[in-house]
């Protein structure tokens, strides 16, 4: 492994990628805390308000992840990636004027948070396929842990960061840094100059969107195990959306100490991803998907420890686990979708791939603080997390999942 981290640090372009994908996790960081904050700060608002907000960010991406993919591959993925960070990076900054000029509101805030929305269902397919341009196949499990290792350091010191600057100068602060970290990013990832799937001929040239799909779809549905996953997944993230959105803070403000309890929570849930992605860099698992799968239900345990609630302490402690549990996924799934779909099909399967597991994103942000109000927060939190536990549980049922094997380069598309 130290012999693949040494030859990813001599391509200029991976160079590139990790810096760009740590400014911007930077920004990732600190918008959950200031964001929650600065919607739950402003007269009138409730876990209602907070969940239209963040709901409104996420319905555009599962209404334009598919859109998302073609372009991606039709007008290439580097290039995408840079100008949606570089536009969002003003979308969010706007955000950030709005509450320093306490002309912040849900409706302004719900407006902004879908533009960006659009930008992210663009970004997404994109970055997805990013890496197999930049890297050769057989450094992929390399590259994912150390790009998710630069993000993560980068979420990590978010965090700590947008804590304190909510506290003492306010969210208004806190939003416009991770605008600026966007802005960066964006500038660093249009350095790449990779050619398109068109210029390179892996994509005929006249190719109609429609027909794309189709191919696109039949990539996905081809694999059960990419459709198990997404299926659970879908489960997963709705409530794990809910949670850290609109549940976290809100039982924060209610029961425990606030944005300062927050910071810390998601400082040690950023520490444990750091941690995940070390483990990643260590193993090889034939069998990748068991690994993956086989932590994620801490994560679900992570909510219901919140129900109760535990002590800020514990809660950390379950975030930490949490973090490595995902980042090994993250890894380890990452790694199997880059070598076993086709490299000039990637954007468009990421596509599908996003929309499925974030279909049921936007029912989680809506529902979640209407339902806190009516049956309570701690309540929602333990539905939540018994759905995410089983989900996870269930996706080890299929044999598609466990039997799924690491391949080598030589055989890297099935």
């Amino acid at each position: 492994m130290l012999k693949d981290l040494k030859t990813l640090w001599t391509i200029k372009r991976f160079r590139i990628l990790i810096v760009a994908r740590t400014l911007s996790n930077i920004g990732n960081g600190m918008s959950p805390i200031a964001m929650a904050f600065g919607v739950l700060s402003l007269p009138g608002s409730n876990a209602s308000s907070l969940s239209w907000v963040t709901a409104s960010h996420m319905v555009p991406i599962v209404l334009f992840l598919l859109l998302g993919g073609v372009v991606a591959d039709r007008m290439g993925r580097a290039r995408v990636v840079g100008v949606t960070d570089i536009i969002g990076s003003f979308v969010v900054a706007t955000s950030g004027i709005l509450f320093l000029t306490d002309h912040a509101t849900v409706p302004l805030l719900c407006v902004n948070a879908f533009v960006f929305g659009i930008l992210n269902a663009l970004w997404w397919p994109a970055f997805a396929g990013l890496l197999p341009e930049v890297v050769p196949s057989e450094h992929l499990q390399a590259a994912n842990s150390l790009v998710g290792l630069g993000a993560n350091i980068g979420f990590t010191l978010g965090a700590t960061m947008g804590a304190g600057i909510v506290s003492t100068a306010g969210p208004g602060w806190a939003i416009i840094g991770d605008g600026a970290t966007f802005l960066v990013a964006g500038i660093l990832v249009l350095q790449l100059q990779l050619p398109t799937k068109m210029q390179t001929g892996a994509i005929d040239k006249h190719p109609t969107m429609i027909s794309q799909l189709r191919q696109g779809w039949s990539e996905f549905y081809s694999r059960k195990w990419i459709v198990v996953i997404v299926i659970c997944f879908a489960f997963i993230n709705m409530c794990f959306e809910g949670f850290l959105g609109v549940l976290a803070p809100v039982q924060m403000k209610e029961a425990l100490g606030g944005a300062r309890d927050m910071g810390l929570m998601l400082f040690a849930f950023g520490a444990g991803s750091v941690c995940g992605v070390l483990v990643s860099l260590r193993i090889k698992p034939k069998h990748p998907l068991i690994v993956a799968m086989g932590g994620m239900p801490v994560v679900g345990v992570w909510m219901l420890g919140a129900a109760v609630p535990l002590p800020i302490f514990s809660l950390m402690i379950l975030a930490f686990i949490s973090g490595i549990a995902l980042d090994l996924f993250f890894v380890m799934w990452m790694t199997m979708f880059q070598t076993h779909v086709p490299e000039e099909a990637l954007s468009r399967v990421s596509a599908y791939d996003a929309m499925g597991t974030n279909l049921f994103a936007p029912f989680g942000l809506f529902l979640a603080g209407p339902m806190a109000q009516w049956i309570g927060t701690s309540t929602t939190l333990y539905i939540a997390g018994t759905i995410a536990v089983v989900m996870a549980v269930g996706s080890l049922f299929n044999k598609d999942v466990r039997r799924l094997e690491r391949v080598s380069a030589s055989l890297a598309i099935d």
